[in-house]
């Protein structure tokens, strides 16, 4: 699989946003105000599986969260879909602390 460029991202604001916000709010306490913390504390990204191509890790306030993140539907290289926003299971807490 071809996973979209995280260098090519937009800095400031690169998220595409439609019909999964949904999906981002399924989470008590999650949404896109966490997502966007992830991308402002210096996110590590590690390989995904389908539908989402990129894991976007940070720590946040003390925990260690994962947005899932799939390319843009309308094919823009600069921005991307998060798919999700969860607690990181333990072992990807584990190796993000360790790359970090």
């Amino acid at each position: 699989m071809d996973r979209f460029d995280v260098d090519r991202l937009d800095a400031d604001w690169p998220f595409e946003i439609d019909q999964q916000a949904s999906h981002l709010f399924k989470h008590p306490y999650l949404g896109l105000d966490d997502v966007s913390d992830v991308w402002g504390s210096e996110p590590l990204f590690y390989p995904a599986k389908p539908p989402a191509h990129r894991l976007m890790v940070a720590e946040v306030s003390g925990q260690v969260l994962t947005v899932p993140l799939a390319p843009s539907n309308a094919g823009n290289p600069s921005t991307c879909r998060p798919i999700g926003c969860y607690i990181a299971a333990d072992h990807l807490a584990r190796r993000y602390r360790e790359d970090r």
